[in-house]
């Protein structure tokens, strides 16, 4: 029978049990894909460690574990509570998963960790219930042959039948991993890279209670913003307790100061841990209507924390052939995104496959994953080769979504499903709720915006597109074209080419960006130009010259109508001429 109680223990022996388990957790795919919710788990049980008589309270849980600022009221706002009720979810989930003795619970209505023990380890999932009989016979059946007679597997013959099974499944293994052979079968059975872990130190401010009160508004915006992030894992300032806390990749120091006239000077350092270097930093001067939400800091949120930022930029800078599985990976899939070709698509479809294998329920991987695969339908989706890779794209994008419904990954992986299917309805919904759990995210915003005004949304779509490119503008990518496009729909040229102007290589080498460009250039009277970058897009795209605007567009766009609207502009401005009879 389970037991919750542990006061037949020895109180030494039930600390050196908490302080186990919450390794194995923290060290857990589960709990690495929640740097929030890991936090949580290591603030409660570093208080019971240190000798706390009674359960934390919510507001020091909000305070010294979740980020929030010295003004937090408990009264009013319950995020220690959902926060805690997360926790016991994503607790149930692993130990329903792993085979335990002893394992760490938060009561409902209570804040404090306790041990809950049982006499023996349950029988792995899968195997419950079935004796050395009934494995015989499964194991048979799964080969196609007839099931082995109860009495055959417990006769004194069944030693030898149970040899012949483990070579015969064993024979089958191998055949397996044959089978999967590339990409996927070298990295199989590796243990997934965790994040970078990132460091907030506490601003420097001086010691005016208003310089102070700034700070903290400050510490709690980066916080709460950088959070919001798959690819970076957010430590807490100041490790609590007497355990050992993770080490920093990175740390970010910030700080403040406030002139006579209110105007308040905020400088902002991103440190590589390893050699103490200074990779990144930026200076903010800021007046009194920036503070103290501090709005200004939110493209310094999406620079740092986002799939392009500058975390990002330098581990793939100092590991540019590293596809391990895990965040290498995620890394590679997101330079992928700016300049896809064949070899990189088939080397990161490989390592994203050996994430999952690693770590089946990681949504942010599985997302990743369903792109991929969109991008292997869109040349090819009259064929079946294409239809496959659609209803495999769809289906993992559905597996992101069940596997963490609150996580905005899987939300924007759904919306984009819903929009490639034609569903813009589901697809608002479904990504207008993503974007609510990280309006930071300057990737989101852009295709979200793109997705809008292909369904007709166009003033939403174009807010969005703009709110992309202010929160990061150093990799502008799609969304930067798409808004350069309408703006030329409505006859504002020379805005459009400016945008055009400030994409930064490899992005402008984008197809997107060269049937836009030409637009541009042909409605400015450069009609030889357009044409030339016409003729370099039909080379990428591997087309004739005789090719249609919608043969060529469908190569590297999926939405009918968007291709429809382009393929006007190109006939209308003479980059192409009129269709063919």
């Amino acid at each position: 029978m389970d037991q919750a109680k542990t006061n037949e223990m020895d109180p030494d022996e039930v600390d050196r049990i908490i302080a186990e388990e919450l390794q194995r957790l923290l060290e857990s795919p589960m709990f690495t894909r929640s740097p929030v919710l890991s936090r949580l788990l290591q603030f409660l049980v570093e208080h019971r460690l240190r000798g706390g008589r009674s359960a934390p309270k919510a507001y020091a849980i909000a305070t010294e574990a979740l980020g929030r600022s010295e003004d937090f009221d408990p009264a009013v706002d319950s995020y220690p509570r959902v926060m805690v009720g997360r926790l016991r979810t994503l607790l149930d989930r692993y130990y329903a998963e792993t085979p335990w003795i002893h394992r760490l619970r938060v009561p409902q209505g209570s804040y404090e960790v306790v041990v809950q023990h049982r006499s023996s380890p349950p029988a792995a999932r899968g195997t419950e219930g079935l004796d050395d009989g009934d494995d015989v016979k499964t194991a048979a059946a799964a080969m196609g042959g007839d099931a082995v007679p109860p009495t055959a597997a417990s006769s004194g013959g069944g030693r030898f039948g149970r040899w012949i099974v483990a070579l015969l499944l064993l024979a089958l293994a191998f055949l397996a991993l044959w089978a999967l052979r590339g990409e996927a079968l070298r990295l199989l059975g590796r243990d997934p890279v965790p994040e970078p872990l990132l460091e907030i130190s506490a601003p420097e401010s001086g010691n005016l209670p208003e310089s102070r009160a700034l700070a903290r508004a400050l510490d709690g915006r980066l916080r709460d913003g950088l959070r919001r992030f798959d690819l970076i894992d957010l430590l807490a300032a100041n490790a609590m307790g007497d355990a050992a806390p993770r080490t920093a990749d990175y740390r970010l120091d910030t700080s403040l100061v406030r002139t006579v006239d209110g105007v308040v000077d905020v400088t902002l350092v991103l440190n590589r841990v390893a050699d103490q270097r200074a990779i990144w930093s930026q200076q903010l001067r800021l007046d009194h209507f920036d503070t103290p939400e501090f709005t200004a800091v939110e493209p310094v949120i999406a620079q740092l924390g986002g799939d392009y930022g500058v975390i990002v930029r330098d581990q793939i800078r100092r590991q540019p052939d590293n596809y391990a599985p895990g965040y290498p990976c995620l890394a590679q899939f997101n330079r992928l995104r700016q300049m896809r070709d064949p070899a990189t698509a088939k080397r990161v479809d490989g390592c994203l496959r050996a994430t999952i294998e690693a770590n089946p329920r990681d949504p942010v991987a599985l997302a990743a994953l369903s792109l991929v695969r969109f991008g292997d339908w869109q040349p090819q989706r009259r064929t079946p080769a294409g239809r496959e890779a659609f209803v495999e794209a769809r289906a993992l994008a559905l597996r992101a979504y069940r596997e963490n419904p609150n996580a905005s990954a899987g939300q924007f992986a759904m919306a984009r499903a819903h929009f490639y299917a034609g569903d813009c309805a589901g697809g608002i919904a479904m990504g207008d709720s993503a974007r609510a759990l990280n309006p930071f995210d300057a990737d989101m915003a852009g295709f979200l915006g793109l997705f809008k005004v292909a369904c007709d949304r166009a003033q939403e779509g174009e807010e969005l597109l703009r709110r992309s490119l202010a929160l990061d503008p150093s990799n502008p990518g799609v969304p930067a074209v798409a808004l350069a496009f309408i703006l030329s729909q409505r006859g504002e040229q020379a805005e459009a080419q400016a945008i055009l102007d400030r994409m930064p290589s490899p992005t402008n080498l984008e197809p997107q960006y060269l049937m836009v460009r030409a637009v541009v250039l042909a409605r400015q009277g450069e009609v030889e130009a357009a044409r030339a970058l016409w003729r370099r897009l039909l080379d990428h795209t591997r087309q004739p010259a005789e090719a249609s605007p919608e043969q060529v567009l469908g190569r590297f766009m999926i939405t009918p109508t968007v291709i429809a609207r382009a393929s006007a502009a190109l006939r209308q401005s003479g980059v192409v001429g009129p269709p063919a009879g």
